[in-house]
């Protein structure tokens, strides 16, 4: 891992940024200055240079030429030099010792291009001919049949040229001082405002993984201008939130288990131990056994709760997909709860499309995801209420609605009740068993079938969750039909 800081690497980062641009831009500068210079020198000398070839087509002596060239050279500020095809001078102002001098102009080099035919220009000293940087434009002059004849070079001086890129170095140099000294200075005010906040994140983490759920990003920071910081605080402030509830019914939960479990237990313990030392009568010991049964028998279903909330989290829950009688398995719940629907004089409706109704699915998953739903509904329908069980087949699913009249649930409660641990109206289930964890393996268990629970409740009416399956087609196997008495 970099040991070098966030605040290190954007401050870093910004200043490298800020040098590249000026270079970057005192490059660009000085190339489009050059080349404006270069084409406002080309655009004068054309202009005298066809003057000039107008007169070299006249008829007139060379010693005539040169005075006109020396004229012209001094009116324009300009050194013209005229050439034949070979490259030799015949022609010049200032300089008669070049006339007809051998070797040849400079060198083949400088003249190569205009004496095959093409325009050309170029700055600088001509192979030291110049003291100067100077412009040079060469013309071809060719006869009617296009033929090069020779050439004219006209050369400006543009000292101004170097002036302007010394001018140029010379504000790029002090542009730059002050640029770096302005980035430094904003660099680290933008790095502290990015690494601020974030440092101030990580330090709450390091507090959330030593059990503090509490802490929180200042308000400093989730109203920061940079909307990522914002929004980062933000989220994490909400997920903080999320997770200090999450401990809170997490500690409830464990709080509840270990009651439901210490009290079997308890149960279990002094009932035994009364048989054991006689002290419960022996005609009595087998209705306190039947009890000591149910104990346990409720004990191996909250483990089993337990295993199946451990599968879930690990993804190991291994569905069995076979085609089976929906309406038989509702039959077989609504038997097994029996004591506790009459307990309460409950009045279960079943209202079935047809008599079988096949889904395709889990059987033991499904059958935990009916009972739960079933036994939620008993617990809380009002003595004496009813509870509907619809079962309706689609063209490729079934549906099934289980709805009871009681309580209902809040729509401030509704988006919870699916959540791990949460037991919903707490004051009036306090003394239901219960531990908060039904709903969330139903909701679970579908998903893992790739389907989906929903709620439709109005507090103080009545409650309906509401589930579909894939549609199954019916087997060979026995069927066994129980009967709504």
């Amino acid at each position: 891992m970099d040991g070098r800081s966030m605040f290190g690497k954007i401050f870093f980062v910004n200043i490298i940024s800020m040098l590249v641009c000026i270079i970057i831009l005192g490059s660009t500068e000085v190339v489009l200055m050059t080349s404006y210079i270069s084409k406002q020198s080309e655009e004068t000398l054309s202009k005298n240079a066809e003057t000039i070839i107008n007169l070299m087509k006249s008829d007139i002596s060379k010693g005539t030429m040169t005075d006109m060239l020396n004229g012209f050279a001094h009116a324009m500020g300009t050194y013209i030099i005229i050439l034949d095809n070979k490259s030799e001078v015949i022609a010049c102002s200032e300089r008669s010792d070049l006339v007809n001098s051998p070797p040849s102009f400079v060198s083949g080099e400088y003249t190569k291009t205009v004496l095959s035919g093409q325009k050309n220009s170029m700055i600088g000293t001509m192979g030291s001919l110049f003291q100067v940087t100077m412009f040079t434009l060469q013309i071809p002059v060719k006869n009617s049949n296009g033929d090069v004849l020779g050439a004219v070079m006209l050369s400006r001086p543009i000292p101004e040229h170097q002036r302007m890129k010394n001018e140029i170095i010379r504000i790029m140099f002090l542009s730059t001082l002050v640029i770096v000294a302005s980035s430094l200075v904003l660099s680290y005010f933008l790095a502290k405002r990015i690494s601020v906040p974030i440092h101030k994140i990580c330090e709450s983490t390091k507090e959330f993984a030593k059990g503090n759920f509490s802490v929180r990003v200042g308000e400093d920071t989730v109203h920061s201008d940079v909307l990522e910081i914002a929004e980062l605080t933000d989220a994490f402030n909400n997920m903080a939130e999320e997770l200090e509830k999450g401990e809170e019914i997490k500690n409830t939960f464990i709080s509840d288990v270990s009651h439901e479990l210490r009290t079997p237990m308890t149960t279990i313990g002094g009932f035994v131990a009364g048989i054991l030392d006689e002290t419960i009568p022996q005609d009595k010991q087998k209705d306190y056994l039947k009890i000591v049964y149910d104990e346990i028998s409720r004990l191996s279903r909250l483990v089993n709760t337990f295993l199946d909330i451990t599968r879930l989290q690990s993804d190991k829950l291994t569905l069995n997909k076979i085609d089976f009688d929906i309406n038989e398995l509702i039959r077989m719940v609504i038997i097994g709860l029996e004591s506790k629907i009459e307990a309460k004089k409950i009045d279960v409706k079943l209202e079935l499309e047809s008599e079988n109704c096949y889904v395709n699915a889990d059987r033991d998953s499904i059958t935990r995801v009916v009972t739960n739903l079933l036994d939620n509904a008993v617990k809380f329908t009002n003595e004496g209420g009813r509870i509907t069980v619809t079962v309706t087949t689609h063209q490729h699913s079934v549906s099934v609605s289980i709805k009871n009249t009681g309580c209902g649930i809040s729509k401030e409660q509704q988006p919870m009740i699916f959540k791990r641990f949460y037991k919903a109206d707490k004051s009036r289930s306090r003394n239901r068993e219960g531990t908060g964890i039904g709903l969330y393996l139903v909701k679970n268990i579908l998903s893992a079938h790739g389907r989906d629970i929903t709620l439709d409740s109005v507090e103080g009416e009545y409650a309906d969750f509401t589930f579909t399956l894939d549609k199954g087609r019916p087997n060979q196997q026995r069927a066994y039909s129980i009967h709504n008495q």
